[in-house]
């Protein structure tokens, strides 16, 4: 018996979904038979660049429909692309020997990171678009775009003069035109137990539809600590929102703050919550796992954050976000009408340094008062 392997719809260990329903049904004279191109991601890392990389998935399962996605990205954020519609297979980067030698239709590397681009050479497909290695290990890009790209990696004042979004960028080196953003969103879905979990979280902390849920977020993590704003800044940010009449007259709610943070947040937080001792203002832990932090910001209205992880996981969510820019670059950043810039005045802005000595430096400079006005003219 012959089988159609490069069907859409077939698997290498069991029958199809049609034979399962018809028995009589074969290869032969299936008419459900639709050859299949088989396309792979390679996006490992940062966890906020996996995420903000899934704006492709739209655009390439419409450009070819009988298509079967697969996505390597690393062990850590194997867990942002789970539920997610358009990814057929996931594949932790400690499994990539399963890829070796394998054919596929397309190929697709959005990553300049070292190990991504050594997983290009063993690897064949007939088309490639992003980064790849030739055979003296040096660095091929597919088109213009993908140069353009790549120069802007390894100069700051070329990122600096930058006027095109990091999606805007996907899509020319996908060779996708004339597409909005509403065209290529993020994509995150969150699982009926996920958002079980956040009404559940809700409801022990007393937090309903009638308020007003404000999000904070404004910890740097480990790699860009000039992300982070200030803790006093923070901590006077957060008592101008709690104890806000204006914002509780224009929302018609009631003002409650959500405090949002990783490990390496945890002693900021209990510091902020210490100083701060008001009963709106809520901790959500910084000890959750990926997609329990995804379903607490779900809870939010809106999201006051610095260019992190959490920004593009609230604008998969169709979220309101107010974001903090200081050392990296605004015009990257894709907010899909959902929310407001906040640039630092400092003239050495977008400097992609994350480490600096200059006082007052680029967060410092952003002040309360202006991300609290920016909160009131958003609601």
């Amino acid at each position: 018996m012959n089988f159609k392997q490069d069907c859409l719809y077939f698997f290498s260990d069991r029958p199809c979904v049609y034979h399962k329903k018809n028995k009589s049904l074969i290869c032969d004279n299936c008419k459900f038979y639709v050859p299949s191109i088989k396309i792979l991601i390679i996006k490992l890392a940062a966890l906020g660049d996996v995420v903000r990389t899934t704006s492709v998935l739209k655009p390439l399962k419409e450009k070819y429909k009988n298509s079967k996605i697969l996505w390597v990205t690393k062990d850590n954020a194997v867990e942002i692309l789970f539920n997610n519609p358009y990814v057929d297979e996931i594949i932790p980067f400690s499994q990539t020997w399963q890829l070796y030698n394998l054919h596929f239709d397309i190929l697709i590397n959005l990553d300049l990171d070292e190990n991504a681009l050594r997983l290009t050479k063993n690897i064949y497909a007939g088309k490639k678009y992003g980064f790849f290695l030739d055979k003296n290990d040096m660095i091929v890009c597919s088109n213009e775009v993908a140069k353009k790209w790549f120069d802007l990696s390894h100069n700051d004042m070329l990122k600096r003069k930058n006027d095109k979004t990091y999606q805007q960028y996907l899509m020319e080196i996908l060779e996708i035109d004339n597409l909005l953003p509403k065209d290529y969103p993020i994509i995150m879905n969150l699982t009926k137990e996920e958002k079980n979990f956040a009404e559940q979280f809700a409801k022990d902390n007393r937090i309903s539809k009638n308020d007003l849920v404000i999000g904070i977020n404004l910890g740097g993590g480990d790699k860009w600590q000039k992300k982070e704003y200030p803790i006093k800044q923070t901590i006077d940010l957060i008592k101008l929102i709690v104890q806000s009449p204006k914002l509780k007259v224009k929302s018609r709610k009631n003002p409650k703050v959500l405090l949002f943070g990783g490990e390496k947040e945890e002693e900021r937080n209990k510091k902020i919550i210490s100083l701060v001792k008001n009963p709106l203002l809520i901790d959500t832990g910084c000890k959750n796992t990926l997609r329990k932090f995804f379903s607490l910001i779900s809870l939010c209205n809106i999201l006051i954050t610095s260019d992190t992880l959490a920004l593009h996981i609230a604008l998969a969510l169709n979220k309101k976000v107010i974001v903090l820019f200081g050392p990296t670059s605004p015009t990257e950043i894709e907010l899909y009408g959902l929310g407001k810039k906040i640039v630092s005045p400092i003239e050495c802005i977008v400097c992609y340094n994350r480490v600096c000595n200059k006082k007052p430096d680029c967060m410092q400079l952003i002040k309360p008062r202006q991300i609290y006005n920016t909160l009131l003219n958003l609601i």
